[in-house]
């Protein structure tokens, strides 16, 4: 989410150190802001940050799993890119050549421990959701007021009621087989 502010208060912002990293990106200045990472934690969430290759590479330093999105092929990019905006030729040139250079970055950089291929919207989202679960499952659960165990617990259990029920289904089945033939 985007809190947008001056020029001004921006850079006040980022003089007193209210960000985690700061990046200037076609004329706009972006920041992670230290208060707003607080405030998420507070609210027992985990946050998720949005960032191109040097915000990323700005926050490396923090305790965090680094995703990188891939376009499907250049092309697709190009195809993207210029649908979303409405760039001189020579600035669309470089943002291409800028998404080029980041994708070869990702390709040789550690700190992308998880790509995902952004082929199709949904998928790509059900993706990032499933690798947030995985990655944070015991977090997850803790927030939610469960813990591993009794969450394991209640599935196991789950499990039992949902195998009992269809064998109590089989046992009616028989039953109601056996009074037709009779």
């Amino acid at each position: 989410q985007y809190h947008h502010v001056t020029k001004e208060e921006f850079k006040k912002m980022n003089d007193d150190g209210k960000f985690l990293e700061v990046a200037e990106s076609w004329g706009d200045s972006y920041g992670t802001s230290k208060e707003e990472i607080e405030r998420i934690k507070g609210d027992n969430k985990i946050p998720y940050i949005e960032v191109d290759f040097n915000g990323a590479n700005g926050l490396k330093s923090i305790a965090a799993n680094f995703v990188f999105l891939y376009p499907p092929s250049i092309e697709e990019l190009r195809r993207r890119i210029a649908n979303r905006t409405e760039d001189t030729e020579e600035l669309f040139k470089k943002r291409i050549e800028l998404a080029i250079k980041e994708v070869e970055l990702a390709n040789n950089a550690v700190l992308f421990t998880n790509r995902i291929t952004n082929d199709d919207l949904e998928k790509a989202e059900a993706q990032i959701c499933t690798l947030i679960e995985a990655l944070y499952f015991q977090e997850l659960k803790e927030k939610r007021g469960e813990d591993y165990e009794s969450t394991a617990a209640k599935a196991e259990e789950d499990n039992k009621k949902s195998e009992a029920g269809e064998k109590e289904k089989e046992k009616e089945k028989e039953k109601e087989k056996e009074k037709e033939k009779s």
